[in-house]
Parts: structure tokens; sequence; C-alpha cells
């Protein structure tokens, strides 16, 4: 039998993986494919609202294009990849925070309808009480404290997994990490236009816990963010009226799995598993989502994780000549 017909496309060994060149054509197509959705996205939303964005937004803009044109140039004088790849992934993640905030705060001014009543029904259906998980947390101080900090830690977290692969010399994982996030952000920025919601803290009057048992902010601290966009009537975006409003697709569990991808193949695997169980936990009574939400973000990811596999994989007869 032909294992190599069988097999069309692999993952190299970890030693491989440190001396191959990037797949290039995928894994760029991919990000910047996302990105250009991000884009046309934001560009559809400004023309039907008729907003604008502030001139602040191009300090971000030029930040990312002057560290991109850095990774070119390390890479066109043969730098250690290293150097390369670390300020390409610095550029490519900051366009898609920037497109990844943008599209969700602008897409409010649309105005849909709230989901907030589809997604009570879908937590009711399955017989999840948001309601009922928030108030045993502001019960036990211990544990609101250790879900308020896995919350907060989700993004830093995830930019120590990039790190991580880095030191370890992973450039395909370091790039999976990189375009898994990527992706993701795009697809939760526009698929959070379609089903916006105020976040079940909001919605079941569930603030009344913050100073008894929850931390100030839990599950609100972007409510002046949303009613700016949803209700406001401003048509000019500036930076400090943006905050993270999405409800659904929960953005924080999609980080939480991006941590647990990361160090799956390491030791680190035995923090990591529970570290991301808690801040899944910690989406519900820290950033007000509804179960659904969750599952929206596990989805999210999947696809996300799936795409980023299939960019960062070579051709069976690149990794015959390589070895």
């Amino acid at each position: 039998m032909n294992t190599a017909a069988a097999a069309p496309t692999v993952l190299p060994s970890a030693s491989l993986r440190r001396l191959q060149p990037l797949p290039q054509p995928r894994l760029f197509g991919l990000l910047f494919g996302a990105l250009a959705a991000g884009g046309t996205a934001l560009l559809l939303i400004l023309a039907m609202t008729g907003m604008s964005i502030a001139s602040e937004f191009g300090t971000f803009v030029l930040l990312a294009v002057g560290v991109g044109a850095l990774a070119a140039y390390c890479h066109w004088r043969q730098h250690p990849w290293r150097l390369t790849d670390s300020a390409a992934a610095v550029s490519l993640v900051t366009l898609s925070l920037l497109l990844c905030g943008l599209v969700s705060c602008t897409g409010l001014r649309l105005g849909l309808p709230l989901a907030d009543p589809l997604l009570a029904r879908s937590d009711a259906l399955v017989g999840f009480d948001v309601s009922r998980v928030s108030s045993f947390v502001a019960g036990k101080p211990a544990l609101s404290g250790l879900l308020h900090l896995a919350y907060n830690a989700s993004a830093p977290l995830c930019a120590a997994a990039v790190a991580w692969h880095l030191f370890r010399k992973d450039r395909l994982a370091m790039w999976q990490v990189v375009a898994t996030l990527v992706v993701a952000m795009q697809i939760v920025a526009i698929v959070s236009v379609l089903v916006p919601a105020q976040g079940a803290t909001v919605w079941m009057g569930l603030d009344v816990l913050q100073g008894n048992g929850l931390p100030r902010g839990a599950g609100t601290y972007f409510t002046t963010a949303f009613a700016h966009f949803y209700s406001g009537s401003d048509l000019l975006v500036r930076r400090e009226d943006m905050n993270g409003i999405v409800c659904f697709p929960s953005f924080h569990t999609v980080m939480a799995l991006v941590i647990l991808q990361s160090f799956a193949n390491s030791r680190l695997k035995w923090l990591a598993l529970p570290w991301s169980v808690l801040t899944i936990v910690s989406t519900v009574p820290m950033g007000g989502h509804y179960v659904i939400d969750l599952a929206g973000g596990v989805l999210v990811w999947l696809v996300a994780c799936r795409l980023a596999t299939w960019a960062c994989r070579f051709p069976e007869r690149t990794v015959q000549a390589a070895s």
C-alpha cells in the first residue's frame, strides 16, 4: 500500500519544524484572507451607518505597518527567523485586534434586535441557570477572586503561548497559535454583529452581586460602550468609546482553548488544562456570558484551529525531502 498516497499531508516532527521554512502561500493566504474579511465587514458597516473612524486609530495602523516593514527587512537581510516572525506576528495581531474591535463596536449601530431573549431561552433549554452560577461564585470569595484572575489573564497568557513557542524554536506551532487567534477574532467580530446582546448579567439583573461577592464591573464592564454604539447617535468612532462588547460567541472561551492548544504537547498541559477550565467557567460570572456563548466560542475555536492546522501542514514530499 502506498502510504504517501493515503496521507498526502502531515505535520513534521518537532525537529523538522525547527528546520523547515513556513508553508507561506497557505499560511499567509489564510491570515490575509481573515483580515480582508474583517476589513470588508468594517467598510460595509461604515457605509451603512454613515460612521467614520477617528484619526487616532491611524497610530495603530502605522504601528502595524512599521513592524510589518521591519519583518520584511529582517527577512530580506536573512536575520534569525525568530526576529522576523515575532515582528510579523505583532503586525498581524495588531491589525486583527483593531479590526475585531472596530467591527464588533460599529456593528451595533446597525440596530439589529437584541439576541438576549433567544440566548436566555437557549440556556433554559439545556437546563443551565446563569443566575445560580453567579450567585454561587459570589458566595465564595476565594473562588470569585480566582475566576476574576483567570478571566483577566487570558490575553496575556495567549501572548505568553506565542513567546513559549518562539523560545522552543517551534516555528509552526507558533504560527498555528497566531493564525488561530487572527481567524477567530474576525469570526467572533462578524458573528457578534449579527447577534448583538447585552449579556446575562445585565439582562437578568445580576449586577446587584457586584460588591456583594463579585468584583465591580463583573459582567457589566462593557455596558457604557454597548449603549454608546447601540443606542447612540455619534458618528465618529473614538478610542475611548470602545470596549470588549462581544457576548456571542465568547472570545474568552476561544482564548482559553488556545492556551490549552498551545501547551497540549508539553508537560505544561497539566497546568494549562485546569487553568483553561477555570477561564471558561469565569466567563459566566465575570464576563456576563450565557452558556450558549461558550458553546459558540468552542465552535469558533474548532473552525479557526482547523484552518490554522491546515495552513501549517506540509506536503508529504516536502517532509521527505527535508529528512
